[in-house]
């Protein structure tokens, strides 16, 4: 919502107005939510309304479909038999009148279908078949006037998805859709030219994805569906294979096992993206539906948008910066990028993937080699080398993206056949870290502990162990999570799922008078676990388990929980993704883990070595 926005109707346009026919066929071929929902179910959708009349066409148009669908003449979306809508109006309260703003905008969507009567200057709606909306209020944490930072777009944007990512957690609602369309993509195209961006992003945005600005969240981001467990993972069995075994039989089983994986998640779909704004516009018209002109929009010094919309009102353009061109150029980039995607596929289903035991993020894999790939296309060789390497390491880093850019230490290391350089060629493979993870050659037939620093033949690929990168030194940059003792003795709660080290989603239920923090496990911690009485039986299983499936100084990456005293000394009682618990400490402490979303396409052996 702008500095100046108003109630608004503009002259009648000449534009073809878009039919709810046609909205659902653009949105059928993008959205993959409805694909999935069991069938004859219903779904909610939910609406991001500005109040701008691209986000009011796009509510005339659910408010239609909502109350013809399924109907003669219109497409099915996915098996479902009923489509409902709630709309999010979010109110960034930085300026006076900004919540009766949204309040106004709320009511329209709510009285959409209803009779409207003006008395004197107010507007008054009778709701009627029409969209149920909410207003989300932004707390601005810690600032006065938000408006005036120098990043507080970003902020806006960050707060605006995150409230509305929130708000469709708590509704169960999975899918939003927002009404970008063809014009913001062609002046998104522009803006990224200016910019320096490369193919990736002159791409523009997709039609689909996960929700930005979310990370973290647990049941927004990449989470908060049905884990995936491992059929091995039988609740009513006398012996859970995830469970810390008790006895050497027991071994095998727990060996196999493999921590749930989330699932899940909000999407957004953006079903006007090759739409364009004049038919947003005829849209609204031909319905009497009224929007909100925001004047802010106008202003070229503001934004670099607002710039280039200027420049497109007011000048005639090159041919290469029409808009019609930028969106083509867009095309060819997405084409191109699909067609690298398929070829990567192609490649990842060809590496040997020995074992992926997620409970402590360890890989053994053997890469394909791309010699022959690389003999006709030595450049797109080095490309696809580090899209193979990025898929993954996807599985394991810490981190919420990984740039291309910084893999190609990774690619002269692994895939040396597509390097141009024979002296590259000739390198034996070297253990190095990347975006948090470390890679570590194997030498076939050699201990791993006893050979790590020795040279496997050049000609030959190697296998890699591929952890977690270990911690440095400073227990300041460690990742944790506290979770304090309860308020009163009756209190019996979880506390909110976290995601630890980008890896694990965790929570606590602590039911004891100390805090319980999670941490990596640390080499005093070992000792600590492995004292009597533990060490007859579980102790020396414990042992065992870390040297097979937690060798060297990857043990040190996994986490441990610990009671902190009042003194600050910590004492560690439990190592939640190998369900090992002391038995004499931290009996009124549960937790839940599971490994974070993974995306497996492309990589088939990787659905075997995770049992799932």
């Amino acid at each position: 919502m702008g500095v100046s926005s108003h109630v608004f109707k503009a002259q009648a346009s000449t534009a073809r107005p878009l039919a709810v026919a046609e909205f659902l066929s653009s949105l059928s071929k993008i959205c993959t939510t409805a694909e999935s929902s069991h069938r004859g179910q219903a779904e909610t959708f939910g609406l991001a309304i500005s109040g701008g009349v691209d986000s009011m066409a796009l509510a005339t148009l659910c408010s239609q479909l909502q109350s013809t669908y399924p109907g003669t003449g219109l497409p099915p979306l996915g098996s479902l038999r009923k489509i409902d809508f709630r709309a999010f109006v979010v109110d960034h309260g930085v300026r006076a009148g900004s919540t009766s703003e949204a309040n106004s905008v709320a009511r329209l969507l709510e009285g959409r279908g209803a009779e409207i009567a003006y008395f004197g200057q107010a507007l008054w709606l009778t709701r009627y078949l029409g969209i149920q909306t909410q207003v989300l209020q932004i707390n601005w944490p810690g600032c006065d006037n938000p408006a005036d930072k120098p990043n507080f777009e970003s902020l806006a944007r960050k707060y605006r998805y995150q409230i509305m990512g929130k708000a469709c957690k708590d509704l169960g609602i999975r899918s939003l859709l927002l009404a970008h369309h063809e014009d913001d993509q062609a002046e998104t195209i522009l803006m990224r030219l200016i910019k320096g961006h490369g193919r990736l992003g002159l791409m523009g945005m997709k039609v689909d994805g996960g929700i930005p600005e979310c990370y973290g969240i647990h049941g927004v981001y990449e989470s908060g569906g049905i884990p995936i467990q491992s059929p091995l993972i039988e609740p009513h069995s006398e012996h859970n294979a995830l469970a810390f075994p008790q006895n050497s039989e027991q071994m095998n089983l727990f060996y196999q096992a493999r921590l749930p994986i989330e699932t899940g998640g909000i999407k957004i779909y953006r079903p006007l993206l090759s739409v364009g704004k004049e038919r947003l516009i005829a849209t609204c018209q031909a319905e009497g539906m009224e929007w909100f002109e925001d004047h802010t929009n106008k202003d070229p010094t503001l934004t670099t948008r607002n710039a280039i919309r200027h420049m497109y009102k007011s000048y005639y353009m090159p041919a290469a910066l029409t808009k019609p061109a930028l969106l083509e150029l867009s095309a060819r980039c997405r084409a191109v990028t699909n067609s690298e995607l398929e070829v990567t596929k192609q490649w990842l289903a060809r590496c040997d993937i020995r074992t992926f035991d997620n409970r402590t993020s360890i890989l053994d894999i053997r890469f394909p080699d791309l010699k022959t790939f690389a003999n006709t296309q030595q450049a797109d060789g080095q490309l696809l080398a580090a899209n193979i390497i990025r898929y993954i390491v996807m599985l394991v880093t810490p981190e919420e993206h990984v740039s291309l850019s910084f893999l190609n230490t990774a690619v002269e290391r692994v895939f040396r056949e597509v390097m141009t350089s024979k002296k590259n060629q000739r390198k034996p493979p070297m253990a190095f870290t990347v975006a948090g993870v470390e890679f570590r050659p194997i030498i076939e037939g050699v201990s791993h502990a006893r050979h790590q620093g020795s040279k496997p033949p050049v000609e030959e690929k190697c296998r890699w162990l591929i952890s977690r990168q270990p911690y440095n030194s400073s227990s300041e940059t460690h990742p944790s999570i506290l979770v304090p003792p309860p308020h009163s003795p009756l209190e019996n709660t979880w506390s909110e799922w976290t995601l630890y080290d980008g890896r694990y989603w965790i929570r606590i239920k602590n039911r004891g008078p100390m805090p319980v923090l999670v941490r990596p496990f640390r080499k005093e911690h070992l000792h600590r676990l492995l004292r009597p009485p533990n060490w007859i039986g579980k102790g020396r299983r414990l042992k065992q388990i870390l040297k097979r499936i937690a060798p060297g100084a990857s043990r040190w990456t996994i986490p441990a929980l610990v009671l902190r005293g009042n003194d600050a000394k910590e004492v560690p009682f439990a190592l939640p993704s190998l369900d090992f618990r002391d038995p004499d400490l931290g009996a009124e402490v549960d937790w839940e883990i599971r490994y974070k979303k993974l995306y497996t396409d492309g990589l088939p052996q990787l659905h075997s070595t995770l049992e799932v």
